[in-house]
């Protein structure tokens, strides 16, 4: 029988899918004030908080995709890549292909994350993976959306499956050590990002090729700490706080949040989708701070 933890989690699930149903594919942005608390904490650097802001900003971002896909673009939205909840914490991953810099008239994968805080039956927090330098397109109606299904087999052990995340960061990119890889991830390691090799052999000479100056020893603490870290199912989501130059040249910062999810197969990683995007790679204060690849 669930316990009543369980029922609360699957509840504040059914609350964001219902508010993307009807306010972002119905391009409803009215609708807002029925999901979100008026008090609504925005971590992100796209807008204010408060609920009337979240409203102005979605309005416009559906006139803006109005604009590029037709007045027919409500109802069309792609189906999210994926939406997993732990605790009141909800993320949602999403498929958006953005033009590529390097080839013309191309398209390069891109995912977008948003994880929402659930309390009371409203959304009071929310942190975007937006990256200001390079805010996403809206995808075409016609992008597919690269669904995938979250297993939830008895027997995932989802806190052991959120510690092997934690240790990847730590054993191989904090330590610089490609030869810890085949300890992390399975032989047919799949990028779902096209700009980053696949394959173990394809992370191994990745990090190999980053720290040149590697190995170091093991630290007993990941460098630096998620500031999420949820997991339904096989799926991991984690979330790094990785503040970026504001784009104004004033000198000062903005919060950028920096998303990797993974899916896990028995004790080891099989599967990686980033929040990276490859038009504007985030730049790192110092050695770099444990970014999956």
């Amino acid at each position: 029988m669930p316990s009543s933890l369980d029922s609360v989690t699957a509840a504040n699930k059914r609350l964001v899918t219902e508010f993307r149903t009807v306010v972002v594919a119905a391009r409803n942005a009215d609708a807002v004030v029925e999901y979100v608390a008026p008090d609504l904490v925005q971590h992100g650097a796209d807008l204010p908080d408060g609920v009337q802001a979240y409203a102005d900003h979605l309005r416009d971002c559906f006139r803006r995709e109005t604009e590029v896909a037709g007045p027919d673009a409500a109802g069309r939205t792609p189906e999210p890549v994926f939406t997993i909840a732990d605790g009141d914490l909800v993320c949602v991953c999403r498929y958006v292909p953005q033009p590529d810099p390097d080839a013309p008239g191309a398209t390069f994968d891109h995912y977008a994350f948003t994880t929402y805080r659930v309390r009371d039956g409203r959304i009071t927090e929310r942190w975007p993976s937006l990256n200001k330098i390079a805010p996403p397109w809206p995808p075409a109606p016609d992008t597919p959306s690269r669904a995938i299904l979250v297993s939830t087999s008895p027997g995932i052990d989802t806190e052991a499956n959120k510690r092997l995340v934690r240790d990847f960061y730590r054993c191989i990119f904090d330590a610089r050590n490609p030869a810890a890889v085949k300890d992390f991830v399975t032989d047919d390691y799949r990028q779902h990002v096209s700009f980053f090799p696949t394959g173990r052999a394809g992370l191994e000479r990745l990090v190999r090729t980053q720290f040149p100056d590697g190995p170091v020893p093991t630290p007993a603490e990941q460098s630096n700490p998620p500031v999420l870290l949820l997991a339904e199912g096989d799926i991991v989501v984690c979330v790094g706080l990785l503040p970026q130059p504001e784009p104004d040249g004033s000198g000062g910062t903005y919060p950028y949040y920096v998303y990797d999810a993974f899916r896990v197969r028995g004790t080891l990683i099989t599967e990686h989708w980033s929040g990276v995007n490859k038009a504007a790679p985030p730049r790192h204060p110092g050695p770099p701070p444990g970014q999956a690849g």
